[in-house]
């Protein structure tokens, strides 16, 4: 299901022309394609660079009962600890933790180690914010996918996640001018969001070099201008879902199908450098919420998130209302 967008406005044009001169008329898929194949080719590479199969020592602590686990360093995973010892903590194990350190379910271990496997019952408070981080890498996602190819979308970033904010947000440029989504728009992303959560996808983890981040998201002139701050040692760290790359330093979720209801709350316009705000809450699957209080938190995030926003968001508040609206059919598929 995709948004379709018919804009009658010869300015538009002008403008999108403009702005994508340096794509080259790349499309959102030709580029996701670009960047899923360079993943998959380096983390090929790095196992390769794995010289022989060494053994280590996991000592696992918690439910059923503690074990002592003899895994392969740099291959076996938490999740593969998981699968010897009981299928209940493969079904609800959200997060390892691994010598006190939080570490990413599908993320191969580096040494011996002492293991955890954290689920939002035992460990709510750690993970409040892990699943509002994840929510917001799948709203990315969601979004790049939403509208038409004629529309490139650049993708800017998201906040930390902040739960008490009431929403977990994705800051996007869709080259689309002061565009306000119907109902039916909003009631679309949210469907998407369920068949994504449905499909349980891995999230997928790997460090790569800084020239090859910049090389994946060469296309996005707000990813280049991050990477050489978010670089650590040369390092960036990515992750994917299905074929959707993006930079975190996470930690992320095991999977897609720890997300729970969900529903797209509202896009708000911020400005012409990174024009919307998208915003949209879930609650993890493994708790319970009665509709009503599920409304509740809706109606909550419809209200424009500012975490990470700068002071004079009022004013551009105020430009974008004072904007004129740009003539528009509907834009639901």
């Amino acid at each position: 299901m995709k948004i379709k967008f018919l804009l009658r406005s010869s300015n538009f044009f002008a403008v999108y022309a403009k702005r994508h001169m340096s794509t080259k008329r790349m499309t959102n898929e030709a580029v996701r394609k670009m960047k899923n194949d360079l993943f998959s080719e380096e983390k090929l590479r790095q196992q390769s660079l794995i010289p022989r199969v060494q053994k280590i020592e996991v000592r696992y602590k918690g439910v059923p009962a503690d074990c002592t686990l003899i895994m392969n360093k740099n291959i076996s995973t938490p999740y593969n600890c998981a699968m010897h010892m009981h299928e209940m903590l493969c079904q609800r194990s959200v997060l390892a933790e691994v010598n006190g350190q939080l570490w990413d379910m599908h993320r191969p271990l580096t040494e011996e180690c002492e293991l955890r496997l954290l689920n939002f019952h035992t460990a709510p408070a750690v993970l409040n914010k892990v699943f509002w981080r994840s929510c917001s890498f799948l709203l990315g996602l969601i979004i790049e996918r939403a509208f038409k190819e004629d529309y490139f979308i650049d993708l800017h970033s998201w906040p930390r996640p902040n739960v008490k904010s009431g929403s977990y947000v994705y800051d996007a440029d869709i080259n689309i001018p002061n565009w306000t989504p119907t109902t039916e728009e909003l009631r679309t992303f949210t469907t998407m969001f369920w068949k994504l959560a449905s499909e349980d996808n891995c999230f997928e983890m790997l460090d790569v070099s800084e020239s090859l981040a910049l090389k994946m998201f060469q296309h996005n002139r707000f990813k280049t201008q991050q990477i050489p701050q978010l670089s650590k040692d040369g390092s960036v760290r990515l992750y994917r879902v299905n074929d959707h790359v993006d930079i975190s330093y996470g930690p992320m979720i095991a999977s897609t199908k720890f997300v729970g209801t969900t529903k797209a709350a509202a896009v708000h316009h911020l400005d012409r450098e990174c024009g919307y705000r998208f915003q949209a809450v879930s609650i993890p699957k493994q708790l319970t919420l009665n509709s009503f209080a599920f409304s509740v938190l809706v109606e909550r995030a419809k209200k424009l998130n500012e975490t990470g926003l700068a002071s004079e968001i009022e004013i551009v508040e105020k430009d974008s209302v004072a904007s004129e609206t740009v003539e528009k059919d509907s834009a639901v598929a």
